[in-house]
């Protein structure tokens, strides 16, 4: 409990001001979600086009497969503003979220999803490698299999936000 004790005492000014003005509740919160949302929504398109392109020819597959290894920037940098703003939000309410079963739910499911887009990834460069025959197919697979993955933590993610929120 020391640890918890010494976070809510360094986390103690930011509760203070978190609590005390909304206009800073709001942008934060307001923050979280539309970077979420640009995260998500932008993966999630992409997912649909992969599972879409993955039945097309090979020049199709290509095309999507240069627009997946173009997103993955904007993806990234809204993740990490999504990052940083849950630092934030975590330190309005140390006590709460660090009993919170639906928090650590949520920690466990962005944790399964950066694993998904690791392994996505491994099947990008797979592809870009000039793979061809077998090798393809195998990859292409596995970037549907990480697409539907990825679209179900992002919805399950999104859900355990809202009863997270019903939480404080």
């Amino acid at each position: 409990m020391l640890v918890l004790d010494e976070l809510v005492r360094l986390a103690a000014p930011w509760h203070h001001l978190f609590d005390r003005s909304r206009p800073v509740e709001m942008a934060t919160v307001g923050t979280h979600v539309l970077a979420m949302l640009v995260a998500g929504g932008l993966a999630i398109a992409h997912d649909r086009g992969s599972l879409r392109a993955s039945g097309f020819s090979d020049l199709i597959r290509s095309h999507h497969l240069g627009e997946l290894r173009a997103v993955h920037r904007p993806v990234i940098a809204a993740l990490s503003v999504t990052m940083a703003s849950g630092v934030a939000l975590f330190a309005s309410d140390v006590g709460t979220y660090a009993f919170s079963p639906a928090f650590w739910i949520k920690m466990g499911l962005i944790a399964l999803l950066m694993v998904n887009a690791l392994m996505m990834q491994s099947s990008e460069r797979t592809l870009s490698l000039s793979a061809a025959g077998g090798a393809a197919t195998l990859a292409w697979s596995r970037i549907r299999v990480n697409s539907v993955v990825s679209m179900s933590l992002w919805a399950s993610i999104v859900l355990i936000s809202i009863v997270l929120s019903l939480e404080k």
